[in-house]
């Protein structure tokens, strides 16, 4: 293999050492390179690791790839996706899971989900990049050959990476599919839908919803409507302005077999507005948004979505969730608590979410961490 000999200091061996896989341009100083060049990185004469280059982006400037001399891509990957998913079969997970979660599984940049026999990719790792074949290949001898593999490299990792962005079949014909949750069935089309088709970060918070007893529930920003299809809920009210996903909404009721509830396809913001207009009320209000503190008036958006929920809730239940890394669960507290008390409200702390367990967290990559939220009970 062709590569490039990077020597480093002590700083960047001890960070190494401690479990840092990405390094920015103010560890390592630029070498003459091109995206996805395979490096080998050393302290002195000793060997290191191995890792790719990115020299367009200098926050993920060098990735590690492996701390094995004798690095062998092919089985390499092919070991770590087998430990991958050793770990997600010891937590119970077994058709539908995140199967590699970047650095958590050290395999920096990339993402692979699973949905029954499809494998989607979400991959931010120049390496990876230029040698995709390596990925499908991987899959299909550890997987078999009756798989579909999806591409879905885009997003903001994408573009901070200075990627084109990808969506592509790789292998096999596949897109569509349907999982079992809280003994619900869900349709899953993981080329249309959003990230790689459902949220898979919020498994266990879908658990915790199906437990609350509710006479008229409202799931906002709820996608294909996971959460209010979970619910154990006499009525549901649905919002979600994509079309797509109210489309996959609808087949999800049908073979659900929901007959009370309604469908708002529209602007969330705008809906609720209407909602407390009506004065309707709700016992249990889900908020499930995007990543609004990266949209212009984030922080704005945020206090203000959360303010209209608690606005449908007299007596009952608000989960709330944030998907903001730069928002701590701190400050998100704060801001529900300024809410509740300046409407002279009060609540009480149910329970905290946090995402999936298979998407496990690594020190010291804590940006990995970024799910949460709160289970609150409302009351005048």
């Amino acid at each position: 293999m062709q590569y490039k000999e990077i020597r480093v200091g002590e700083k960047v061996k001890r960070a190494i050492n401690a479990g840092r896989q990405v390094f920015s341009v103010n560890w390592i100083k630029r070498v003459e390179s091109n995206v996805g060049d395979l490096a080998m990185l050393k302290y002195g004469d000793s060997f290191l690791a191995w890792a790719t280059l990115n020299p367009l982006d200098p926050y993920h400037y060098v990735r590690l790839l492996s701390t094995d001399e004798k690095y062998e891509p092919l089985e390499d990957l092919k070991d770590k996706i087998r430990r991958a998913k050793d770990y997600r079969s010891k937590i119970g997970y077994k058709n539908h899971y995140r199967l590699v979660y970047s650095e958590s599984d050290f395999l920096s940049g990339l993402i692979i989900d699973k949905y029954n026999d499809i494998y989607v990719i979400q991959n931010a790792n120049p390496f990876f990049d230029k040698n995709i074949e390596i990925l499908r290949d991987a899959l299909i001898e550890l997987e078999g050959k009756n798989i579909s593999i999806i591409e879905k490299s885009v997003g903001k990792s994408r573009e901070t990476s200075r990627l084109e962005p990808r969506e592509r079949i790789l292998y096999g014909e596949l897109y569509e599919t349907t999982i079992k949750e809280c003994n619900k069935k869900f349709v899953v089309n993981v080329l249309l839908g959003q990230k790689t088709g459902w949220f898979l970060d919020q498994r266990e918070n879908r658990k915790i919803i199906s437990k609350i007893r509710s006479e008229k529930a409202i799931d906002v920003f709820c996608y294909t409507g996971s959460f209010g299809i979970c619910s154990n809920s006499d009525q549901i009210f649905f919002v979600e302005k994509n079309k797509y996903a109210v489309n996959i909404l609808k087949k999800n009721i049908s073979i659900n077999r929901i007959n009370n509830y309604k469908i708002f396809n529209d602007n969330a913001f705008k809906i609720l507005k209407m909602l407390a207009n009506r004065k309707e009320k709700f016992d249990l209000v889900i908020l499930d948004p995007p990543d609004l503190l990266s949209e212009k008036n984030g922080l704005k958006n945020i206090i203000l979505i959360n303010s209209m929920a608690i606005d449908l809730i007299d007596e009952g239940f608000l989960a709330t969730f944030s998907c903001s890394q730069d928002l701590k669960e701190e400050r998100f507290l704060s801001i529900l608590r300024t809410i509740i008390r300046r409407k002279r409200k009060k609540f009480s702390i149910i329970g905290k979410f946090q995402q999936a367990f298979d998407h496990k967290v690594i020190h010291p990559h804590r940006e990995l961490n970024y799910l949460k939220g709160f289970l609150l009970e409302i009351h005048n």
